[in-house]
């Protein structure tokens, strides 16, 4: 091998392998899929074929997506190192949006999330001067993710088109990656296995060791317990026909989701007892609850527990009169309280403490039992720390840049240890990473390949999987490994594959939707305010035929006229707003601030079907949104659909019945019956109907908090409970939290 001696890369700098070479000299000429193992260097083909296109075209520009911030500022940094006479920028959700447009006018090439670029392109961003996009972990360009998207504009805005697709892992079936090709306009794919002949000179050996445990007594009594509680939910199931068998072996999680969906369709039929849904509920929890003891242990299992005591559902609440279910609990709980926890972590301290020396990336499925391995490793002086991802669950999540600060303490060598979700399971580049522990196996070949590939990249790694025997993790092992060797017989498949010149159609990403149109055949009329928290595909389909501008609304989802504003709830955020109280006051926030309000029920058939609530309760609520606040109910079949609806409202508010269309700052000032009626509101069950009941009857704020018990219970409906609930709270002396 020799340096390339190119225009813009630095001397001396890079050396590409022979299979480098080939890929490169493919994906310059045509759209290309790149599936190589992790580390063989997929990142600099993209460099270099970076290059060629700004050398070829040096008034165009290269954009480069990676699914997260850490993997696109690492992606920028190795650019940087190689790469000369081009200016680059780093646009993620952190920059402005003003600074985001003057970074993309006055760089050559940008690294970005996808999401960003995504909502950048909504606002009119246009990829008209790109001449390359390179996608990362291109496995994802499926369904609504943002690179089906962004490909999608490419195709039609680019002058000078060209994708590169970059995988170590497409997935195991192979309309997964038809779907991959197509969404991003693959005409050839480049694959390479580790046993391929000019690959296989490069590949670093990874030692693959299983260290099994047995689950102590203690654990097995409690399991046989929870054994005993399921084995009669698998039996009432059966015997309603819901179950061919009543084996818990041969019940799989699957098979309690797709009859949970079954017998809530038939409950909104009205075909079958309520009863059912309760017990299978009851079956999913307990089912949990056991492979949380087989895989991860009695501190994540305790924790589980004192999440569901706090639940008021039907099926909590029949689990917790279970006298087995309640001596489970108690055994859990002395165990967690004797420091008693699963044999893995013991196992796990064990062989980190032999290997203080050597840096070690642990992976596990629940940030439970990441915090626990920190805590345990800490305790045994091994330097350890956490790296998840950004969603924030009980307290817990982290920021892009802690992640990004965590990763360089780790490659300066701080920690001993990095315990991690999945979210370092993407391309993440963690040199010298001499061990990869997987706490559980898990049922993907994705994520173990994605697993296994922070080892062996510039030398001789080793990955341990721990696993209890007889249990779950056996079986996801299992279940991991034939997907894996079917994606492996895939890949040999694709080898050097090329799509035929006539497959080659106008779009190269499949049919437009109803609602794509071409700018030049239609001019925008119309005008909606869009809040950003909205979801992305609507905002694109909004985008293609009228002018949007997103904000932050205080009121509402879409203003589409000036009376007019439209809230949209998925059935899931239907009902969980139902359950935590949200919903009659965004309702009433509605009808407040807009004249002619809108609710918009989107996949409006699954409303009696998704979760444990009795559809009289679901219809009660539609009847209070319709009633109580002159809300009408709109339903709409998907996303798509729900574009369609507010394009037709809108037309109609601007342009048959002309009303303007203005971005409201603030909600409408109270008046003071309304912050009367908030205030009562705020009392313990009470509603937005009984606050006006009780304001009616006593006439002020002060009257409602003076009146006795008695008083209060003859406002119909007020019990006595709810009375004594509003006295309590009125008279109780006051105690900070703080």
């Amino acid at each position: 091998m020799t340096h390339i001696k190119h225009p813009l890369i630095k001397p001396e700098t890079v050396k590409l392998r022979r299979y480098q070479e080939t890929i490169m000299a493919a994906a310059i000429e045509k759209n290309t899929l790149v599936v190589l193992p992790t580390g063989l260097g997929k990142t600099l083909i993209a460099i270099v074929v970076i290059a060629h296109r700004l050398l070829t075209y040096p008034d165009s520009k290269a954009l480069f997506l990676a699914p997260t911030k850490p993997l696109v500022v690492q992606h920028k940094r190795t650019f940087d190192d190689i790469a000369a006479g081009k200016k680059t920028a780093l646009l993620t959700g952190d920059e402005p949006v003003g600074e985001r447009a003057k970074l993309w006018k006055e760089s050559d090439v940008i690294f970005a999330t996808p999401q960003t670029i995504e909502n950048d392109i909504i606002r009119g961003l246009s990829l008209h001067d790109v001449s390359l996009i390179v996608f990362d972990e291109a496995h994802r360009a499926v369904g609504d993710y943002s690179y089906v998207y962004i490909a999608k504009r490419y195709f039609t805005e680019g002058a000078r088109q060209l994708t590169l697709g970059l995988t170590a892992s497409p997935g195991s079936e192979k309309e997964k990656i038809k779907e991959v090709c197509e969404n991003l306009g693959i005409r050839q794919v480049e694959a390479k296995t580790e046993s391929d002949r000019d690959v296989s000179p490069y590949v670093q050996k990874v030692e693959v060791k299983w260290v099994k445990v047995k689950l102590p007594e203690q654990f097995l009594r409690i399991k046989k317990t929870l054994d005993d509680v399921l084995r009669d939910d698998y039996k009432a199931l059966k015997a309603g026909g819901y179950l061919e068998t009543s084996d818990i072996g041969k019940v799989m999680k699957r098979d309690l989701l797709e009859l949970q969906a079954r017998i809530r369709k038939e409950l909104a039929g009205g075909e079958t007892p309520y009863n059912y849904a309760s017990i299978a509920a009851s079956a999913m929890k307990i089912s949990h609850a056991t492979e949380l003891l087989e895989t991860q242990g009695i501190d994540s299992l305790d924790r589980y527990f004192r999440r569901m005591a706090t639940q008021n559902t039907k099926a909590v609440k029949k689990l917790l009169r279970d006298e087995r279910l309640k001596d489970a609990m108690t055994r859990v709980r002395h165990l967690k309280e004797e420091g008693v926890d699963h044999p893995k972590l013991d196992a796990l301290v064990d062989i980190v403490a032999k290997r203080k020396k050597e840096s070690m990336l642990i992976f596990t499925q629940y940030r439970d039992t990441a915090a626990k391995i920190v805590e345990r490793l800490n305790e045994s002086d091994i330097l350890a720390h956490e790296f998840i991802g950004q969603t924030k669950k009980e307290g817990a999540g982290m920021s892009q840049k802690e992640q990004i600060r965590v990763l360089e303490n780790f490659r300066a060598g701080k920690y001993t240890a990095l315990i991690a979700t999945s979210v370092a399971e993407e391309g993440l580049d963690i040199p010298k990473v001499d061990l990869v522990i997987f706490y559980e196996p898990i049922p993907s070949e994705i994520r173990a390949i994605q697993r296994r590939g922070r080892t062996g990249r510039s030398h001789a790694g080793e990955v341990i999987i721990l696993m209890a025997e007889g249990t779950r993790d056996e079986a996801y092992y299992w279940v991991s490994f034939h997907k894996e060797r079917s994606m492996r017989r895939n890949i040999k498949s694709l080898g050097k594959m090329h799509i035929k010149a006539e497959e080659e159609v106008s779009n190269p990403i499949g049919q437009q939707s109803l609602l794509a149109y071409s700018p030049k055949e239609e001019k925008k009329s119309m005008k909606v305010y869009v809040d950003n928290r909205e979801s992305p595909y609507i905002k694109k389909l909004l985008k293609e035929k009228a002018e949007i501008e997103l904000a932050n609304l205080e009121v509402g989802d879409y203003i589409l006229s000036d009376r007019t504003c439209a809230e949209r709830k998925t059935v899931a955020d239907f009902l969980q707003s139902m359950l935590d109280g949200r919903l009659l006051a965004q309702a009433a926030e509605l009808s407040r601030n807009f004249e002619r309000p809108v609710l918009i029920l989107e996949g409006f058939r699954d409303l009696y079907t998704q979760r444990n609530i009795h559809p009289n309760a679901v219809r009660g609520a539609l009847a209070a949104i319709a009633t109580s606040f002159g809300i009408p109910v709109i339903p709409s079949q998907d996303e798509e659909d729900t574009a369609g609806l507010l394009l037709a409202i809108a037309k109609r508010e601007q342009e048959y019945e002309k009303k303007e269309v203005s971005l409201r700052g603030e909600k409408k000032p109270m008046t003071n019956s309304e912050r009367q009626q908030y205030v009562i509101e705020s009392l313990p069950n009470v509603s937005a109907v009984l606050a006006k009941r009780l304001l009616e009857r006593f006439d002020s704020v002060q009257n409602v908090m003076n009146a006795p018990e008695d008083e209060l219970m003859k406002v119909d409906g007020i019990g006595d409970k709810k009375a004594g609930d509003i006295k309590k709270v009125v008279k109780s002396s006051y105690r900070s939290s703080i």
